[in-house]
Parts: structure tokens; sequence; C-alpha cells
């Protein structure tokens, strides 16, 4: 009876232990389960590079899956790899041509592909640019980003790739009458880019400072970068102060403020301050990135007479980003010093 009991006891442990080996296995089935919903989550919390891994997963499983190529389009348009958001985007509008926001992204990357790839193929890339976002506009006419930037296109774009500033007032009234905001902004730029009526475009800026409800403070950034272009720097440093001060979470606006007095000139070292601790942290996306930093404090250092330690800050940036060529040649000036 005992040795009943103690072989009775050995097959259920066996079969319980059988049975967390399978529970084992599904728990990491289920922690590599790649699909859309995850790749997207991922996206939201602006994690681009784990997005992008889940979803080229999903698209491996799912290639006629339009939306799983709609945001590989994404992803990689934010990561500045151009010719794979251009291929996802086309895969996507052509699995599913009745989206606008596929149209305006793929737009958008030949777009932005136009105005820094190959200088050869850049109107063709531009005129295929126009035509997605001119789309996207026709499939909704709701969809104001879109025509915010189409709005941009036509005044930046040379009439032979299609600009018409006829046409890009036409799209900022139409913006204004949908999103004062957007509107504002819309203005602003026209009269910046289109007109280059410095004064009516700080008006709309400042309408849009006004206007903004975002957490993101853009507003405040264009019209900070504008007063810097119109050397107005110690106005542009005062808002940026007051911008981080109230928001520390805006460590943009500390580089900014490194940025308007090297540009000024005067307090280098706050300005030197400031780029140290910008990185500190890591940069959000869409912020100056550390290459950036880098390269300005040494610029800072330079104007300081502290030519070596120029020089490293310098390499580092080149280090970081070895293709920019504004950085060589910054380097390569700086060290003509020694």
């Amino acid at each position: 009876m005992l040795t009943h009991l103690l072989q009775t006891n050995s097959k259920k442990s066996s079969f319980l232990f059988l049975i967390m080996i399978l529970l084992s296995f599904h728990c990491v089935a289920s922690a590599l389960d790649y699909t859309l919903d995850e790749g997207k989550r991922l996206f939201d919390e602006e994690k681009f590079e784990e997005a992008k891994e889940i979803l080229l997963k999903v698209v491996e499983k799912e290639p006629e899956n339009p939306e799983v190529n709609f945001f590989l389009c994404k992803v990689y348009l934010i990561l500045d790899d151009y010719d794979n958001s251009i291929k996802y985007g086309e895969k996507a509008v052509k699995l599913n041509d009745s989206q606008s926001e596929y149209h305006h992204w793929l737009g958008s990357a030949h777009v932005i592909q136009a105005q820094k790839g190959s200088k050869l193929k850049a109107i063709f890339r531009a005129k295929k640019g126009k035509d997605e976002l001119e789309k996207a506009v026709e499939l909704d006419s709701t969809n104001v980003d879109a025509r915010f930037d189409l709005m941009q296109y036509y005044i930046g774009a040379p009439g032979i790739a299609g600009g018409d500033k006829k046409k890009a007032k036409k799209q900022a009234e139409i913006i204004e009458k949908m999103d004062p905001f957007y509107g504002a902004n819309a203005w602003a730029a026209f009269y910046w880019q289109g007109e280059n009526d410095s004064d009516k475009a700080e008006t709309y800026l400042r309408k849009a400072v006004a206007l903004d409800t975002s957490s993101t403070y853009s507003a405040t950034y264009q019209l900070g970068s504008f007063l810097q272009q119109r050397k107005k720097y110690h106005e542009a440093a005062e808002m940026y102060e007051k911008l981080y001060n109230q928001h520390p979470d805006q460590t943009a606006a500390l580089y900014q403020i490194g940025r308007t007095h090297l540009f000024a000139k005067d307090s280098l070292d706050k300005a030197e301050r400031c780029f140290k601790q910008y990185l500190q942290v890591e940069p959000k996306k869409g912020a100056p990135d550390w290459a950036a930093a880098h390269w300005r404090l040494g610029m800072v250092y330079d104007l300081q007479g502290k030519t070596d330690l120029a020089i490293a800050e310098l390499e580092e940036a080149v280090r970081l980003d070895p293709k920019n060529k504004e950085y060589q040649k910054t380097l390569k000036e700086v060290k003509k010093k020694k």
C-alpha cells in the first residue's frame, strides 16, 4: 500500500511538473507574442526602435496588413530612414488607398527625402510628395495636419516642383477656419517663409503661443527660434528660461538658452552650464541630440579660448554623428588655432 501511494504521488508530481513546464512555455510564448497593438503601444510611448522590431515581426506574418505597413512607414520616418519609410508607406497605400493619413505620412517621407537626399532626384521626389499630400487632403478635408504640411510645401517648393504662394494662402485661410491655433501657425509660416514679412510673422507666432494648450510648447519653441534669427537674443533667452523654470521636464529649453547665449556671444559661462546640464539627460525625440550639444559646447569653449576643451567636445560630436559636415568643418577650423 505504501509503495502504491508513493508511486501514485510520484506520478502526480510528474504530471504537475509537466503542467508547470507547459505553463512556463505558454508564458514565454505570450511574452514573445508580436502584435500590432504592442507595436502601436511602443510607438505611442516613443520607443521607436522597439516598436520597429515588433512591427517587423508582425509584417513577416501579415505582409498584406495595410495598418502594419503604415506604422512601419511612420516609425522609419521618425528614425530618419526615408527609403524604408517610403517602401512601407507605398505598400500601405497600395493595400488601402482610401486612408488620408497613409498618404499624408508617405507624402511627408517623399518631401523630406527630397530635401535631404540626392539633388538630382529632388524635384521628382518633391512632386511625388506633393501629390500624396494633395491626395491626403482630398480624402479627408478635415485632416488639418496634412493641410498644414501641404501649405508649407506650396510656400517652400520652387514653381517647377509645384510651389504656389496663392495656393498656400488659400490653405492658410481654410486652416484658420478649422483651428485657430493651427491657423496662427499657418499665417506665421506664410508671412515668415512666403512673404518675408517678419513683423506679421511675429504677430501670429505670439498669437500661437497664447493659443497653445499642448504639453510640447511647440509654439514657444517656434517663437524662440524666430527671435534668435532676428537677433532678439535677450528676449529669446528670457522666454526659454521662463519655460524651463515653469516646466523642468522641458530640457530642450536648456539647450536653447545655451544656444541663444552662444549666438549672442555673451554669458558664455551660463551657456556652458546649460549644455553640460543638457548632456546629463537623454534627449526627447525631436529635441537636439547629444552630438548637437557637444558641438555647441565646443563652440562655447572656442569663444572662451579653451581650445583643447573645444577640440575634445567637437571630436565627440563628430564621433556621435560622423556624417555631419558642419561638425567636421567646425572641428577643422578650431584645430587650426592650435
